[in-house]
């Protein structure tokens, strides 16, 4: 079998010497024939079908052609095999294009297919650790099946001689003790026939068979004459594995349906033909997804009937379905069970006549940094000049739109094209005729920033041209032209063009190649870490038509060096590309390097042609995540403090930094907390709300003041109006809102925390659409009426989490006049439920708010006797902790003015508290933000002499100091006051050196592997290589938080499996792997991301049940790289935290 491949680069010239890596993989096929849906063909109890044939390597020609074989090792193969190719295009850095070509096997004329008549669900095999999908029917029915002789094409062959076999595959289970794997769950197989029969198949023929069966495991093999075999296995019988209630549904069969014409008009008339494949009788139906628009009672006879539909000119909408059923009752006479069938077909209402033909003219082929003018002609069906057209028209670089297969958006086809079937078809058939099917043998059938821990991220810089004209209204002859600048920039635009009057819609694209006459690319990793070297690669290429003398200059600023930067002298006949090979090191910072070449001597006739400069820039980051030291203390007139000399011992010094805090009252360090909480926006759902709580209350003068380099007002509110957009693609249906995405489960703690966020938002000020928070507002009040709906996973406690549910929903709830007091006064009887005085405090501001001010002070009394466990391994789903309570306790007293003297002794508390600890999860910070903004401001006098200034310091409020690495490392403060002055510092930065391994509740190992699952080592990888990295997550106590991220080393990049194109499949890897991708699989995974400097994952661990996580990543860019330690921690409980163990260095091989 052969696989011819043709690589080029999008600027058109062809891949010529570049490699071609890949795989060669073998499967069985078990739904072989797309024209016969859900028929199985092949022997499923065949061995070695799955099998990796052979690895690829080859060098492409100089049309940048090749051809990838294998010899054929199929030949004694009797089932449907498919060949897969996963190929990778190297360019010259080693950075991949990946795709995948398949060529189906056919091993006869003819073979055996097979469908099973009910239906298939997902069950947990526990002996290969997965869920697979397995056909299951009821214990003591009938098992029935449908059955075809087939050729490839889905053309049924007539066949003398069928031998179908019921056999019951018994399994012996034994224990098994081994040194390497320890005790194994195994068994023994015995195959029993315990039915089988020989049909005879007519050319065009379906043939249908039944069988008795028990519990247990059955599989369903039928011969053909030509020793052709073809099997299914199924379960009879509930299951534990199952997931539903053990009965197996039996399928509907198909109602065939068929219209006249292509679309219609309101006015016109529909001529439907309906083929059941029994006569019965039943409805047809015109459905929209708000309902039934048309119906009628229909008998259906054997030869099928021709019904007509008047299309009402009301139905001017394009989700619009023709639905019947068809069902034909029992007989017991006849021993004939009740049978139904279905049909569903989308109705067109398209009108052609409204779509607009759109007509582009572009150059194919242009220079860059020049403008690139689009002529656009417009016209309709019956050849008219529309009127009033606009049409908007972009130029987006092809290779991003490539890797997602990116479609050119045509507004006639989401108008008028066909959309999802609205309705939802519940089948409860099988519980309906229960009873009367089991009479007879059944025959039915048919067709936050949390993502940035570890420091953050090197600045990344793609050059991606995506142009967008303002829209442009087209003149009277339907003619127009939009010109859109094109910068620096070689490869391929798709221009794509959108077009619209009132009535008329249409779409086109072009393709326009933007080649400059000698391109210059460098090829380099994503980022680099400080300490890295690697080898960069410039390929120049010479797109003239005569022979070019080239002389290429080589700089580097910033966080890089060049290891030897010696000028070269370029000669390249046409068409021809060389490679000049350029090593660089990677210096102490956080920032940019930054790589310039001038390219000098290029010659073309009749043109002058001035110096080519190119600048590539390359981010720079740490090898080691970010670490943070914290220090305090209460100094009494006279008392002098100093930095431990061992403090900052271990720090890069050009990457500390720090803020010194001074404060004549116990501080909260609002600036830290603004600081962790950077609006950011993206992340789940709490880290995104807590970030955006400080921009609410801040504005860049009052960040100013508190030493923190912050965006203007402008930026600040744009970036709170992404913030409400993301949080709102979070809302479910239902109006509660999801962790990650709206299809997640329900939050019910965390919907009152967002809906508190957007209610406080609108009230800055700030646009939230009122049926976003009508939805919110219903739910929080079904919370409130209805606690039993509320199922809260891993909590210990699920009265105090509903009981924190329903009173944190109280109080949003209040806050608009919205809370029923009735409800209010039915959660107070229920108050012992109470785990925290939050809770009770927040209940308390409600019904004060709604007029029961007597039950309101006797709950704010009670909250402040009620602490919180400070046991962390108690879950209550409110993401809380003693810190996070207290905080939101005092800003809720003090939004509210009340009890000062409470307030006081609460900020006493909450001021040491917050000292101690070293993490704060998003929730503690925000909390402590909101208690910490108003408390700022009260007056407290002090006075301090300080190392970094000859002049004392002095201030009736807190005052921020932000401080460099000198000034850190002498630092000293001496009280020259006569108050008492509390002082805090923050430093950060990056360690020079990996930090050794550490766990506290948690632990995570890492393991390099081959794609063939062996232990595989980091310092022996060539450019190109695959390798699996395989994360395992501990934990001593159940942690549904965990955070996973592991900091991927400059020279490997991921392979990321969401991309349609664009990464090397892990589900065609072998035994070793999938074993592992099952493992992955039981986990419970919350959310996971691909980035460009990490792998990062959020995940349930339950005590002492290890979580398996892979990913796939490719060494890329030659050199020599650091590599980063795993970690993960608990985002709500942030010091339970593990660091994994440091690797050596990565080495990648050209």
């Amino acid at each position: 079998m052969k696989f011819s491949v043709v690589g080029y680069y999008l600027y058109g010239a062809p891949a010529n010497g570049n490699t071609l890596q890949g795989q060669l993989f073998l499967r069985p096929l078990r739904e072989a024939v797309s024209a016969l849906p859900g028929f199985e063909f092949g022997d499923i109890a065949a061995e070695n079908l799955s099998r990796t044939l052979d690895e690829v390597q080859l060098t492409l020609d100089d049309k940048g052609r090749g051809e990838v074989s294998t010899e054929s090792q199929w030949k004694e193969t009797h089932s449907p095999l498919q060949v897969i190719f996963q190929g990778s295009l190297l360019e010259s850095g080693g950075r991949p294009v990946t795709r995948r070509a398949e060529q189906a096997i056919w091993p006869a004329d003819a073979l055996p297919g097979i469908r099973p008549q009910f239906a298939s669900k997902s069950v947990y095999d526990y002996r290969t650790d997965s869920t697979v999908k397995q056909p299951i029917v009821d214990e003591g029915s009938n098992a029935a099946f449908d059955i075809v002789y087939s050729d490839a094409q889905g053309v049924k062959k007539a066949v003398s001689g069928l031998q179908v076999r019921l056999i019951r595959e018994r399994r012996d289970y034994y224990w098994n003790w081994s040194e390497d794997e320890g005790w194994q769950s195994q068994f023994d197989q015995k195959d029993l026939i315990e039915n089988e029969q020989t049909l005879d198949l007519k050319a065009d023929e379906t043939g249908k068979v039944s069988f008795p069966v028990e519990w247990g495991a059955y599989r369903l093999e039928v011969k053909a004459p030509n020793e052709a075999v073809s099997s299914v296995r199924f379960w009879a019988g509930y299951s534990w594995q199952d997931n539903s209630d053990g009965s197996g549904a039996v399928r509907p069969d198909r109602v065939t349906l068929k219209l006249d014409k292509a679309s219609y008009r309101p006015g016109d008339t529909i001529k439907l033909h309906i083929a059941a494949p029994t006569a019965g009788k039943g409805y047809a139906m015109v459905e929209s997804s708000e309902g039934p628009l048309w119906w009628q009672e229909i008998d259906v006879r054997a030869q099928g009937l021709d019904l007509t539909i008047p299309v009402d000119k009301t139905w001017n909408r394009h989700d619009l379905y023709l639905s019947t059923l068809v069902v034909r009752p029992g007989d017991k006479s006849r021993s004939a069970t009740p049978k139904r069938a279905v049909g569903v077909l989308h109705l067109p209402l398209g009108d052609e006549n409204r779509r607009l033909d759109l007509a582009l003219e572009t150059p194919a082929k242009m220079r860059p940094n020049q403008p690139l003018t689009v002529k656009i002609k417009a016209s309709t069906k019956n050849g008219e000049k529309p009127k009033q057209v606009n049409v908007l028209v972009s130029a987006v670089d092809s290779g991003v739109l490539n890797i997602t297969d990116y479609v050119t958006p045509d507004p006639w086809q989401a108008f008028f094209g066909q959309k999802r079937y609205g309705a939802d078809i519940y089948d409860i058939y099988g519980q309906v005729i229960e009873g009367q099917g089991r009479l007879a043998a059944l025959r039915f059938g048919g067709d936050g920033d949390e993502l940035k821990r570890g420091g953050k991220p090197p600045v990344n810089h793609v050059n991606i041209v995506a142009q967008q004209a303002l829209p442009v209204t087209l003149n009277e002859q339907g003619e127009g032209s939009v010109t859109l600048p094109i910068g620096d920039f070689n490869g391929e635009l798709r221009v794509m063009a959108q077009a619209w009057t009132a009535d008329d819609f249409g779409s086109n694209e072009r393709k326009v190649i933007v080649a400059a006459p000698v391109i210059a690319e460098l090829n380099m990793p994503r980022f680099m870490a400080s300490g890295d070297t690697s080898r960069l690669t410039l390929d120049i290429t010479n797109l003239t038509d005569k022979p070019q003398k080239l002389n290429v200059a080589l700089t580097a600023s910033g966080l890089l060096e060049l290891v030897s930067d010696s000028p070269a002298a370029v000669e390249l006949a046409p068409g021809v590309r060389t490679t000049l090979f350029i090593p660089v090191r990677a210096l102490q910072g956080y920032g940019d390097g930054e790589i310039q070449a001038s390219i000098s001597g290029l010659a073309l006739p009749g043109e002058t042609v001035a110096d080519q400069h190119k600048q590539w820039k390359i981010g720079v980051r740490p090898a080691f995540p970010a670490q943070t030291v914290n220090y305090g203390t209460a100094l009494q007139p006279g008392e002098t403090w100093a930095l431990p000399a061992d403090g900052l011992q271990n720090f890069s010094p050009v990457t500390l930094q720090g803020q010194l805090l001074l404060s004549g009252k116990p501080p909260l360090n609002i600036a830290r907390y603004i600081k962790e909480l950077k609006a950011y926006p993206y992340g789940c759902l709490e880290q995104t709300a807590s970030g955006l709580f400080p921009s609410l209350y801040t504005n860049a003068a009052q960040l100013q003041s508190l030493g923190i380099k912050g965006d203007s007002d402008e930026k600040r509110r744009a970036s709170v109006d992404i913030g409400i957009s993301r949080l709102l693609q979070m809302q479910r249906d239902n109006g509660g809102f999801a962790l990650w995405d709206k299809n997640g489960d329900e939050e019910y703690w965390l919907t009152a925390y967002v809906m508190d966020f957007l209610v406080r938002a609108g009230e800055q000020g700030y646009s939230v659409p009122t049926d976003a928070i009508n939805r919110g507002n219903e739910r929080l009040l079904r919370y409130l009426q209805d606690p039993g709906m509320m199922s809260i996973p891993y909590a210990d406690n699920l009265k105090a989490s509903k009981f924190a549910v329903q009173s944190y929903a109280a109080l949003v709830l209040a806050r608009q006049q919205k809370a029923p007091l009735g409800a209010l006064r039915e959660i107070w009887e229920h108050r012992a439920d109470a785990a925290s005085g939050l809770p009770l405090l927040q209940l308390g501001v409600a019904l004060k708010t709604m007029g029961d001010a007597t039950r309101g002070e006797e709950a704010i009394a009670l909250a402040l006797k009620t602490p919180r466990n400070s046991d962390e391994r108690i879950w209550l789903g409110d993401y809380g902790s003693p810190l996070r309570d207290n905080a939101l306790m005092l800003s809720l007293l003090e939004e509210n003015k009340l009890l000062p003297d409470e307030q006081n002794t609460l900020l006493n508390t909450l001021s040491q508290q917050a000292f101690g600890e070293r993490w704060l999860s998003t929730q503690e910070s925000n909390a402590l933000f909101l208690a910490a903004r108003t408390v700022q401001d009260l007056p407290g006098k002090w006075q301090a002499q300080t190392s970094f200034s000859a002049e004392p310091l002095t201030g009736e409020k807190a005052q921020n100091s932000n401080l460099n690495s000198d000034q850190l490392a002498t630092l000293q403060v001496t009280n020259s006051g006569d108050q008492p002055l509390w002082l805090r510092v923050d430093a950060s930065g990056y360690p020079q050196s990996a930090p050794l391994p550490a766990n506290n509740v948690l632990q995570i190992e890492r393991h390099i592997l081959g794609t063939d699952g062996k232990s595989k080592s980091l310092d022996s990888l060539r450019s190109g290589d695959l390798v699996l990295v395989w994360l395992q997550v501990k934990a001593s106590n159940s942690v549904p938080d965990a955070l996973v991220v592991d900091l991927l080393p400059a020279g490997l990049e991921l392979e990321n499996q969401n991309l349609a194109n664009g990464s090397a499949s892990l589900e065609q890897s072998g035994g070793e792997v999938q074993n592992l991708l099952n493992q992955m699989q039981q986990a419970s995974i919350k959310h996971i991301e691909f980035r460009d400097d990490r792998f990062v994952a959020a995940v349930a661990v339950d005590e002492y049940q290890p979580v398996t996580l892979v990913y796939l990543a490719r060494a890329v860019t030659p050199g020599t790289y650091q590599v980063p330690q795993p970690m993960v921690e608990s985002m709500y409980v942030p010091q339970w935290r593990a660091t994994g163990a440091a690797e050596d260095l990565l080495i990648v091989r050209p």
